[in-house]
C-alpha cells in the first residue's frame, strides 16, 4: 500500500510540473450529492415522509385501486369506493415529499401519475366510451403491471374475449348507424309534410299521388331499416379468421441468457454516469448566462441523460426478472430492447414513434380514444362540413394523447419541486402540432421531393432542442440534473479524491 501510496505521489508531482495549477484551483471544492431543493421554504406546504411512508401512498391508493377492479361490486358502487382513492392518490403525492430521496420520489411520482390516469380512464372515461364495466381477473392484472415494459403474446382465452369485445363494438356502431339513419328518415318526413301543406287546393290531385308515391317510398325506407336493424342484431360471423389484434410480438427463436446484455448495461451505465458528472460543475444561474449556442451543449446533455436513463431501467428490469425467473430472454417482448435511437428520426412523427413506450397506451385510452369517441358520436353528425369533421377526428385525438403527456408530465414537476404549471403541457402540444404537420408534410410533399435524410435528421434536431427550453427550464431552475448525482460513481471519486488533496 505504501508503495502505491509513494507511486502516486511521485506521479501527481511530477504532472503538476508539466500543468497549470490555476485549471485545478479553479474547480469547486466539493460537486453536489446532497438532495436538490426539497423541503425549502417556497415548499413550505409539503410535509416530509421518511421513505417507509412516503412511498406507501402508492400501495395504499394505487394497489387499493386495482384491488377493487378484482372485486364483484356493479359500475356505481365501484365508482363510488373509487372516488376517495382517486382522490388520495392525486392529492397526497403533492402535499408530501420524501426527505432524502429524490430520485426515487421523481419515480414514485411517475408511477402515481401512470397509475392514477389508468384508474380514470377504467373506473369513470372506459364505462362512458364502451359501456364496459370495469372488472378485471388476476390474469388481467398481471399483464397490466408488465404490459409497459413487456409486450406478452394473447393467450387463447384472451383472444377470444378480444374478438368477442370488437363484435360487440363493431355491433353498438352498427346500431348507432342505424338510429341515426332513423333520425334522419324521420327529418325528411317532417320537411315533406311541410311543403304539402304549402301546396295550393289547386294542385290537389298532383299532391295526392305525390302522397301515394312518398308513401310507398317511406315503406320501402321502413322495411330496408327493419332489414338492416334485424341483420345488425345478429352475431357477426367471423368466417374462421383471427381478428386483428392490438400487438401480438413475434417469438424470439432464439432467447438469450441475461449476461448477454450486460454488456450493454454497463454501456448505459457509463453513459448516464459521465452526463451526470459533466452536468454536475454547472447550476441553473450559471446556464442563464450562456449564450444560445453556449445552452446547445447543456440541452443535448439532458436530453441524452433523459434517453439512456430509460433505456438503462429498462435493462435492469429485464436482468431482474429474469434472475427472479430463471427465464431466458425474448427481445421481441420488451419494449425498449429493440427500439431505434430517437436521435435519428426523420421527423418528429418518426421520433415519437422510436420514443420509449411505457405510458403510451394509458394516454391513447385517456386521450385518444376518449376525444375520438366524443367527437364521432356528438360532433361529426351535427356538423354540416363533414370533411371538416373527418379532419377533426384525425388530428385531435393525437393532440389529446400529447395534452395527457404534458398533464402528467406537469403532475411530476408539481409534486417534486411546486412549480407553476404550463411548461411542460405547452412542450407537448408543440411537440404533437409538430408531429401532425410533419406526418402532413411527408403525405404530400414527401412523396414528390426526396430530401436526405441527413437534412431531415438536423431539421428534426432543430426543432426538438428549439422547444426544448419548455421542458428543460423547470428541471435546470431546480437543479434536476443533478438529481441523480449521488448515484454518480465519478461524483463521489471526484470528491474523494479532492477532498484527500490528490489535485
Amino acid at each position: 500500500m505504501e508503495v502505491l501510496t509513494a507511486s502516486t505521489t511521485r506521479l501527481l508531482s511530477t504532472l503538476n510540473q508539466y500543468t497549470n495549477n490555476a485549471f485545478f484551483n479553479a474547480l469547486p471544492q466539493k460537486l453536489p450529492v446532497e438532495p436538490c431543493l426539497l423541503l425549502q421554504n417556497k415548499n413550505a406546504f409539503q410535509f416530509g415522509l421518511t421513505d417507509a411512508y412516503y412511498f406507501s401512498i402508492f400501495f395504499i391508493f394505487g394497489g387499493g385501486l386495482y384491488i377493487l377492479l378484482l372485486l364483484p361490486f356493479n359500475l356505481q358502487q365501484k365508482q363510488a369506493m373509487a372516488a376517495p382513492l382517486v382522490l388520495g392518490l392525486t392529492v397526497f403525492p403533492l402535499i408530501t415529499s420524501s426527505i432524502n430521496s429524490p430520485l426515487l420520489q421523481l419515480v414514485h411520482m411517475g408511477a402515481c401519475g401512470c397509475v392514477l390516469m389508468r384508474m380514470i380512464d377504467l373506473y369513470y372515461v372506459r364505462p362512458w366510451r364502451t359501456g364496459k364495466e370495469p372488472t378485471m381477473n388476476l390474469e388481467d392484472w398481471w399483464r397490466e403491471v408488465w404490459e409497459p415494459f413487456r409486450k406478452i403474446p394473447l393467450s387463447k382465452e384472451q383472444l377470444q374475449r378480444l374478438e368477442l369485445e370488437q363484435q360487440q363494438s363493431r355491433l353498438r356502431m352498427e346500431l348507432e348507424r342505424n338510429a341515426a339513419h332513423k333520425v334522419e328518415q324521420k327529418n325528411k318526413e317532417l320537411e315533406n309534410e311541410k311543403n304539402e301543406d304549402a301546396i295550393t287546393k289547386t294542385t290537389a290531385t298532383i299532391t295526392t299521388a305525390a302522397n301515394d308515391t312518398h308513401s310507398i317510398t317511406t315503406n320501402t325506407s321502413t322495411t330496408t331499416s327493419s332489414t338492416t336493424a334485424t341483420t345488425a342484431s345478429k352475431p357477426i360471423a367471423m368466417k374462421g379468421k383471427p381478428v386483428k389484434q392490438i400487438y401480438t410480438p413475434p417469438m424470439d427463436p432464439n432467447p438469450q441468457h441475461w449476461s448477454v446484455y450486460l454488456p450493454r448495461w454497463l454501456f448505459y451505465a457509463a453513459l448516464v454516469d459521465v452526463i451526470v458528472f459533466c452536468m454536475s460543475f454547472i447550476d441553473f444561474a450559471q446556464i442563464q448566462t450562456f449564450s444560445t449556442l453556449g445552452q446547445l451543449p447543456v440541452r443535448i446533455g439532458v436530453a441524452a441523460m433523459v434517453i439512456f436513463d430509460i433505456s438503462l431501467a429498462n435493462y435492469t428490469l429485464m436482468i431482474i426478472w429474469a434472475n427472479v425467473t430463471g427465464e431466458k430472454i425474448r427481445n421481441t417482448e420488451w419494449t425498449l430492447v429493440t427500439h431505434y435511437f430517437p436521435g435519428l428520426a426523420t421527423s418528429p412523427r418518426v421520433f415519437w414513434q422510436q420514443w420509449h413506450h411505457l405510458f403510451q397506451y394509458i394516454w391513447v385510452d385517456l386521450g385518444a380514444k376518449p376525444t375520438y369517441h366524443f367527437l364521432h358520436k356528438y360532433v361529426t353528425p351535427k356538423t354540416k362540413n363533414k370533411a371538416m369533421a373527418k379532419t377533426a377526428e384525425r388530428i385531435l385525438p393525437v393532440m389529446g394523447v400529447f395534452l395527457m403527456s404534458g398533464l402528467m408530465h406537469e403532475y411530476m414537476m408539481i409534486g417534486m419541486w411546486q412549480i407553476r404549471p404550463g411548461h411542460m403541457t405547452a412542450f407537448f402540444l408543440i411537440q404533437g402540432a409538430g408531429t401532425i404537420v410533419s406526418q402532413i408534410l411527408d403525405s404530400t410533399i414527401g412523396r414528390k421531393v426526396r430530401v436526405p435524410d441527413v437534412i431531415l435528421i438536423a431539421m428534426t434536431w432543430i426543432f426538438n432542442l428549439t422547444t426544448a427550453s419548455l421542458f428543460m427550464e423547470p428541471v435546470l431552475k431546480n437543479q434536476g440534473h443533478n438529481l441523480i448525482a449521488n448515484q454518480s460513481l465519478l461524483v463521489h471519486s471526484y470528491n474523494f479524491l479532492r477532498s484527500n488533496g490528490v489535485f
